[in-house]
């Protein structure tokens, strides 16, 4: 996935993160966790505890409700927009369906961002829109 002005270190960079993305998000494969994500993790997300530990297991306990459940809703319903990077810096770009606060029978469609500092090719800092109690 390289983009037009993309240096093949962006456009690596830009891939990796989809692929991590695909395997951890999507498909919740824990192993991948360790594949993609730095033992020493960074994460900026104040409802989600750091490091890769945590996210490990969450990704494991995730696969297993999966397994137990296969028609459960996912873990995210995001519609990737755009990835850009930037250096060490990848960016995804989302929009999702989001309750309407007043009739949460009803959806709108919200935008939203992760942002990925990668470096030696594993991803070791993360950052998202996602405030506390959302």
């Amino acid at each position: 996935m390289r983009g037009a002005n993309d240096t093949p270190e962006e456009a690596r960079n830009k891939q990796l993160v989809l692929d991590m993305w695909q395997a951890v998000i999507v498909e919740y494969a824990p192993e991948a966790v360790l594949r993609y994500i730095s033992a020493d993790y960074i994460q900026h997300n104040p409802a989600v505890p750091p490091g890769r530990d945590f996210l490990y297991n969450a990704v494991k306990d995730l696969a297993e409700q999966k397994k137990a459940n296969p028609d459960a809703v996912p873990h995210t319903t995001k519609r990737l927009i755009h990835a850009f990077a930037d250096g060490d810096l990848v960016t995804l770009t989302w929009n999702l369906d989001v309750p309407e606060p007043d009739d949460p029978s009803r959806t709108y469609v919200a935008c939203a961002f992760d942002m990925f500092r990668l470096q030696d090719g594993m991803i070791v800092e993360h950052w998202d829109d996602v405030r506390k109690g959302e």
